[in-house]
């Protein structure tokens, strides 16, 4: 009798724990010959429900209008980059990229404000985004760490933002930066002067703003940024 009792709990320990070596199932088409990932992966705190969102939509088709140039993000897409990942990533490891690469701020003593400048990012500055200040040292030292382990893991390539966590949100980008300083510059000049419509250009990150894996689909205006456990299913 003790056996048995001891089997069903066993069992029930099993069943009840998450296993990680489980991974997630893709669709055939996301995947190539070998089974890994096509699409981009990348983890971030998603700020498409935020008051500056808000904002932002009601100003995209004003901004598209004053600077024709620029390709402004979708209000779904706005985000705090935390960790990119790139492509080639396996299904069945996804699980244990999670435990690593979902580090959002600490909130235990209520919501995270930071407060955005307009600034110039990417490798030839083509884009404007919103540089957040001031970066808490414990969150930006747990970030890197684990971005670190990610990439010793062998899950992701050093890029060129593994150097310091500079949180950002972009906002606009120019298909041909060399040929449009100009605009770029006006458009950072224009968020600037506007910043009171944005709420001075402050986003508050609280406790309904999840971290999570995101694909990237879709290219040019189309693309879009949808939450991996929306596209993948659990084992």
């Amino acid at each position: 009798m003790r056996l048995v009792a001891a089997a069903a709990l066993l069992l029930f320990t099993a069943l009840a724990r998450p296993c990680a070596a489980a991974g997630l199932s893709c669709p055939a088409e996301a995947l190539d010959k070998d089974g890994r990932a096509t699409f981009l992966l990348f983890s971030a705190l998603p700020l498409g429900k935020t008051k500056f969102a808000k904002e932002w939509g009601k100003a995209r088709k004003e901004l598209s209008k004053k600077f024709p140039g620029l390709a402004f993000e979708k209000t779904e897409n706005l985000h705090v980059t935390l960790s990119f990942m790139g492509g080639g990533w396996k299904p069945e490891d996804a699980e244990l990229m999670e435990s690593y690469a979902l580090n959002g701020p600490d909130l235990s003593s209520g919501p995270l404000v930071m407060k955005g400048a307009p600034e110039l990012f990417g490798p030839r500055k083509q884009v404007v985004a919103l540089d957040l200040t001031p970066v808490p040292t414990e969150w930006a030292a747990r970030l890197m760490r684990d971005r670190q382990t990610l990439t010793d893991k062998g899950f992701r390539k050093r890029d060129a933002y593994d150097d310091v966590f500079k949180p950002h949100v972009s906002l606009a980008s120019a298909p041909k930066p060399d040929e449009q300083r100009e605009e770029l510059a006006r458009f950072q000049a224009w968020m600037t002067e506007h910043a009171k419509r944005f709420g001075g250009l402050e986003i508050a990150f609280t406790r309904d703003i999840k971290p999570a894996f995101f694909l990237v689909l879709g290219k040019g205006p189309e693309v879009r940024f949808v939450p991996l456990r929306d596209h993948c299913a659990a084992r």
